[in-house]
């Protein structure tokens, strides 16, 4: 029974999350036909930086458009479901490359408000995170290039990750790459 009433809830929650998110795609369709522009491409790094690949995808570069937000479903036990969002990308700092400072260029292609946090990732599970912004306003094909230091010297970053979305964001295409500089 309480299972039941469980699932009943999740599901009448579910719905009632997925209308106000399918009101604000057609919102944020409507506003994306006022603002398309063509994507414009990334700028090149400097010389003195070598582009990072992608973990589990191909390249150094993504392009994506912004997921509506993750929704966590936990269920009894080890299980659990719901839907996840595709804010993450993470680049991988291949074992024994040692840079000096690591490059972010972020272009967005649509007029929006974004949530962005950039972090470096070391192996024993801790983090620097070097950049954060809440609802910032970025112009459409204007890039901007966030660079970092690592803040560690007794063991080196093995993934660069970035988290960009946000839910009045949800609809909006970036393209976005990361290099490590000597």
């Amino acid at each position: 029974m309480i299972l039941r009433i469980s699932v009943f809830v999740l599901m009448t929650l579910l719905a009632s999350l997925s209308v106000p998110l399918q009101a604000q795609e057609s919102e944020a369709q409507e506003s994306e036909t006022q603002e398309s522009v063509a994507d414009a491409p990334l700028p090149a790094f400097p010389d003195n930086c070598e582009a990072l690949p992608l973990v589990g995808g191909e390249g150094s570069e993504v392009t994506k458009e912004i997921s509506p937000p993750g929704v966590r479903i936990p269920l009894p036990g080890p299980a659990s479901a719901g839907t996840r969002n595709n804010w993450h990308t993470d680049w991988f700092i291949s074992g024994g490359q040692t840079y000096q400072s690591y490059m972010v260029i972020l272009m967005p292609h649509n007029n929006r408000e974004y949530d962005i946090s950039m972090f470096l990732k070391y192996p024993d599970d801790t983090n620097q995170r070097f950049y954060r912004e809440q609802r910032i306003q970025l112009p459409a094909n204007q890039p901007i290039t966030v660079e970092v230091t690592p803040d560690r010297t007794d063991v080196f970053p093995f993934q660069v990750n970035t988290n960009i979305g946000g839910i009045q964001a949800v609809g909006a295409r970036y393209t976005v790459a990361v290099a490590g500089c000597r």
